[in-house]
């Protein structure tokens, strides 16, 4: 079994405007304020002793009676929720969760986050992202990113990483078989002493990231992600 299927197993996401999202191990940075925050929006909308758990992943036909691009998100031991595009500005995809727990991705990679027990603030990298030349390098590929967060203060971190397609996976999203390459990237940063792996399962020719498992900071469990309606 992959990781990725052994990651969709373990935790579970809930419910939007319909439904959506992994986080911390930790108390402090476990489900935190982004599990606070659902629950605080699902118990505003509905009557929990008359209402069922939302189930663990989002069925298909809820999601395709949605027309908009949309991605599912694990957060700890929640269900999956449903995170809608709601902005689109360059190569950032802005997803959210309600007004108060939102995503933004660039090429599948997250680059910022509000709503969890810790956010990173912002990513950039130069050049093709490490994980999109990696799909098709027969060698692994060295690169360096850097990203925000708020330890002791707004600080800018200097990930150091490598990245190398390990195998073509079948992953199944919404019930649908998709063929993808595997990528594993690791990434160390010593200001931290953090050293981290993130998995990406890509499309060859497109390089669009249908899924990932992806940190954000040595205090918050990694978020899975799955890409369930594209945006253009």
């Amino acid at each position: 079994m992959t990781r990725f299927s052994n990651c969709i197993g373990l935790a579970a996401l809930g419910l939007t405007l319909t439904l959506a999202g992994c986080s911390s191990a930790n108390e402090e940075g476990s489900v935190g304020q982004a599990g606070m925050m659902v629950y605080g929006i699902v118990e505003r909308l509905i009557d929990p002793e008359t209402v069922q758990r939302p189930p663990d992943k989002i069925e298909r036909k809820m999601a395709a009676e949605l027309p908009y691009a949309s991605i599912g998100v694990k957060i700890d031991d929640n269900p999956q929720f449903l995170f809608l595009l709601a902005n689109q500005v360059d190569k950032n995809e802005l997803y959210t969760l309600g007004y108060q727990v939102s995503i933004v991705l660039r090429g599948g990679r997250m680059v910022r986050t509000k709503g969890l027990s810790q956010d990173i603030l912002g990513a950039r990298w130069e050049g093709e992202d490490i994980i999109k030349t990696a799909v098709n390098s027969p060698t692994p590929v060295q690169g360096v990113h850097w990203f925000e967060l708020n330890v002791r203060g707004i600080r800018t971190l200097e990930a150091r990483c490598v990245a190398q397609a390990v195998g073509d996976e079948t992953i199944t999203i919404l019930e649908t078989p998709i063929a993808t390459r595997h990528v594993q990237e690791t990434c160390e940063v010593d200001e931290l002493q953090w050293r981290f792996v993130n998995d990406f399962w890509i499309e060859p020719g497109t390089l669009r990231v249908w899924a990932s498992v992806q940190y954000v900071s040595p205090k918050v469990n990694p978020l899975v992600l799955e890409t369930f309606r594209p945006a253009n």
